[in-house]
């Protein structure tokens, strides 16, 4: 199925569209994603700098984040035969809440003046975070945002707006 609409075979919906473009981009397969956009987009942006600009460093955390994240499709509304736009939520881990609550909790904590003692106390403080957050789940933020689809081909693409024709 992700072939044939990738490639043009068969007809699409928005939604399959949206969601197969959401998901491989959530999941960190860009060349994949990139396949779900519109001509004129991947007209403007070369597959290359689409991947160019979203490299990662390949961390265990980059490359496992995709499992912390999560999207709905809220709505789509068909505009006419050709365009559609569509609502999609995505949830991310909130790092910066993650990072303010450690940081805070070690600026505050008295340090053991050890080199040893220091690594322990690190470890059980990191540990208590960690135990934490696996138990009540990482804090995560919600982000809507307003996706225009366009079909080409019997195939619903997703508009990124790098080409001269979004307005």
């Amino acid at each position: 199925v992700v072939a044939a609409c990738a490639t043009g075979g068969g007809e699409s919906s928005p939604e399959e569209a949206l969601s197969l473009y959401v998901s491989a981009y959530l999941e960190g397969r860009y060349e994949e994603a990139w396949q779900h956009l519109s001509a004129e987009d991947r007209g403007a942006k070369t597959l290359e700098a689409y991947l160019d600009e979203r490299k990662d460093s390949g961390t265990f955390l980059a490359r496992n984040l995709h499992r912390l994240v999560g999207h709905d499709i809220l709505d789509v509304t068909r505009v006419d035969e050709s365009n559609a736009r569509a609502t999609v939520e995505i949830r991310i881990p909130d790092f910066r809440v993650v990072v303010g609550e450690v940081s805070g909790a070690m600026e505050e904590a008295t340090w053991p003046a050890g080199a040893l003692e220091n690594v322990s106390f690190v470890r059980r403080n990191v540990g208590a975070f960690e135990q934490k957050y696996q138990t009540q789940g990482i804090p995560k933020r919600a982000i809507r945002e307003t996706v225009l689809l366009i079909r080409e081909n019997n195939q619903w693409k997703v508009r990124a707006g790098w080409g001269r024709g979004r307005n």
